[in-house]
C-alpha cells in the first residue's frame, strides 16, 4: 500500500511538472484548420480587402487596382493565389503573399477554367487550349477538331469538348503532354458541369443527360428528362444531381449510384438557375422574372420559403457558419437560413463583390521560426541561417580576453541576452529581383524596407524587411500601417 501510494505522488509530481507553463512564455491557444475568410472588391474596381471572416470592421489584408470582377475561378491554398475573371473577359490573378494584381492574357480566351487558382486554362480564337501559368510556363494544345469547352480537373488533367456533327467529341490530356490520352463520343450536347470532386463531368442533351468519368471517360447512364435542362447543380461529394428542366417547375434529384430520376421539390414555377451550397447544407433556386431566390434545404428536400434578392455570380450564397448572404438594392444583409429572419446588416455592401474562402496564411508567424537554432551542449548560440560552425561570435563583435563576447559577458548563466530590437518580415522571395522590387514598393512613415539575403539548406533566401525597430510595440505598428501580410521576430535583419 505504501508503495502504491509513493507511485501514485512521483506521478502526480511528474505530471505537474510537464504541465507547468513558463511563466516568462504567454499561454496562446493556437487556432486549428484554415481561417474563413472575406474578399470585398467593389463592383467597379479599386481597392480590394480581406476580411477575417465574421469580423468586418478591419481587414487583414488591402491591395489597389483591382479591376471589376465577374466570377473566381479557383484560389491556390498553397501559393496563396485567387484566379478570376475580370468584368471583360480576363483572366487574372490576386497573390496575396505578395499583394499584387495581375493579368493572366491579353488575348481573350474563352471557357475559361482552373482548378488550383494558379494554371488557368482556356480556349483561343483557332480552338486550341492554353495554359496561363503564373511563372511563365504557359503551354498550348491544339485538339482534332476546334474546341469548344474546358474542364480543368483536380489531379492536374484536362477534360476537352468538341461539336462536330451530331456528336459531342471527348478528350482527356495531361498536361503539358499534347497526347490524347483517352476519348469518347456523346450525342451533341450542350452546357456541362463538373463534380466538386472532379470525379465526373455530366453534359446537357435533349431533353436529358448524359456523363462520363473523368478518369477514363467511361460513360455515365443517361438520363432522361421531360424537357430541356436549364441548370445543373450536383452536391459537394456529387452522390446527387439537382436539375431544373424549361417546362417542370419541381426540381429532379439524379441519384449517381442507382441512375434514378426522382422528383425532389415543386415549385411555384420553373426556376431560372441553381446555387448550391459549399458544403451541401442548402440548395439556392433563382426566381424566373423577380429579384427573388427559393432556399431549398438539402438534408430533407424541403422548401423552406422564399427571399428577396437580387442574383448575381457571387451573391447570394451560404456563407461559411450557415447564414444566408443576401443581396438587396444598397446593402447585404444575413438572415437565418431556416427562420429566413434577417440577423444582420452590411450598410452599402451591394456595392461590392464579395467571395468567401478558407486559408491559414494570414496567421501572425510564429516567433519560434525566427530564433536561432540551439543544441544540447552549445555554449554560444548560434543562427543556424547566418552563423559559421567556425567562428564562435559575430564577426567584428569585441570580446573580453576569455572569449566572451562584451555585449554578453556578465549576464548569469540561463538569463535571457538584452533584445537587439525588433524586424518587421514582408516575404521570403526565392529570387533577389523580386525581393528588391517588393522592397522598392514598401514604405511606412519614412521607413523604406530592404532585402537582406541567407541561405537555408544551401539555397539563398532573400528576405523583404524593415527595421529593427526599439519596442515590438513599434515594430507592430509599422507593420499594420503597411496593410500587407507580415510578422514580427525579435532581432536585426
Amino acid at each position: 500500500m505504501r508503495r502504491l501510494l509513493l507511485l501514485a505522488l512521483l506521478c502526480a509530481a511528474c505530471t505537474k511538472d510537464r504541465a507547468a507553463p513558463d511563466s516568462t512564455t504567454p499561454q496562446v491557444a493556437e487556432p486549428h484548420g484554415p481561417d474563413p475568410l472575406l474578399l470585398r472588391v467593389p463592383r467597379g474596381g479599386g481597392t480590394g480587402h480581406v476580411y477575417l471572416y465574421p469580423k468586418l470592421d478591419s481587414a487583414v489584408w488591402t491591395v489597389d487596382e483591382i479591376p471589376p470582377l465577374d466570377h473566381v475561378l479557383a484560389f491556390d491554398q498553397d501559393a496563396g493565389t485567387i484566379a478570376y475573371v475580370d468584368a471583360k473577359g480576363f483572366p487574372g490573378r490576386l497573390d496575396l503573399r505578395e499583394t499584387d494584381v495581375a493579368k493572366a492574357s491579353r488575348a481573350k480566351l474563352t471557357s475559361l477554367s482552373s482548378a488550383n487558382g494558379s494554371d488557368i486554362y482556356g480556349i483561343n480564337s483557332r480552338g486550341e487550349i492554353v495554359r496561363l501559368n503564373p511563372t511563365g510556363g504557359d503551354w498550348h494544345f491544339k485538339p482534332p477538331v476546334p474546341a469548344r469547352s474546358v474542364f480543368a480537373q483536380p489531379n492536374g488533367e484536362l477534360i476537352v469538348t468538341a461539336n462536330k456533327g451530331a456528336h459531342t467529341l471527348v478528350w482527356r490530356v495531361r498536361p503539358p503532354d499534347d497526347i490524347v490520352q483517352d476519348s469518347a463520343v456523346l450525342p451533341l450536347s450542350g452546357r456541362g458541369v463538373r463534380t466538386q470532386i472532379g470525379d465526373r463531368i455530366y453534359f446537357a442533351v435533349d431533353s436529358g443527360l448524359v456523363g462520363v468519368k473523368a478518369k477514363d471517360l467511361s460513360a455515365v447512364g443517361a438520363v432522361q428528362l421531360e424537357s430541356r435542362v436549364r441548370a445543373l447543380a450536383p452536391t459537394p461529394s456529387g452522390d446527387r444531381l439537382y436539375v431544373a428542366t424549361a417546362a417542370d417547375s419541381g426540381i429532379s434529384i439524379v441519384d449517381r449510384y442507382s441512375g434514378r430520376v426522382e422528383m425532389g421539390v415543386v415549385l411555384p414555377a420553373p426556376p431560372a438557375d441553381l446555387r448550391m451550397d459549399a458544403l451541401g447544407r442548402y440548395l439556392l433556386a433563382r426566381f424566373p422574372k423577380t429579384d427573388s431566390a427559393w432556399v431549398i434545404a438539402i438534408g430533407t428536400n424541403r422548401l423552406v420559403g422564399a427571399v428577396p434578392t437580387r442574383w448575381e455570380t457571387d451573391l447570394p450564397v451560404i456563407t461559411p457558419d450557415g447564414r444566408l448572404a443576401l443581396l438587396e438594392a444598397k446593402d447585404v444583409t444575413f438572415v437565418d437560413p431556416e427562420k429566413l429572419d434577417v440577423q444582420s446588416t452590411v450598410a452599402g455592401g451591394a456595392k461590392d463583390f464579395w467571395y468567401f474562402f478558407a486559408w491559414d496564411g494570414f496567421r501572425p508567424r510564429p516567433q519560434g521560426l525566427d530564433q536561432p537554432v540551439t543544441f544540447p551542449g552549445d555554449s554560444v548560440p548560434t543562427d543556424s541561417l547566418a552563423a559559421s560552425s567556425t567562428a564562435p561570435t559575430t564577426p567584428g563583435s569585441p570580446t573580453t580576453p576569455g572569449g566572451t563576447d562584451i555585449a554578453t559577458a556578465g549576464i548569469p548563466p540561463g538569463a535571457k541576452p538584452p533584445s537587439t530590437g525588433f524586424t518587421v518580415s514582408f516575404a521570403a522571395l526565392l529570387t533577389e529581383d523580386k525581393a528588391q522590387q517588393l522592397a522598392n514598393a514598401i514604405k511606412v512613415a519614412g521607413n523604406s524596407a530592404h532585402v537582406v539575403s541567407t541561405n537555408t539548406a544551401g539555397s539563398p533566401i532573400f528576405r523583404v524587411v524593415m527595421g529593427p525597430f526599439a519596442t515590438k510595440e513599434e515594430a507592430e505598428k509599422i507593420g499594420r500601417a503597411s496593410r500587407r501580410e507580415y510578422w514580427i521576430y525579435e532581432g536585426s535583419p
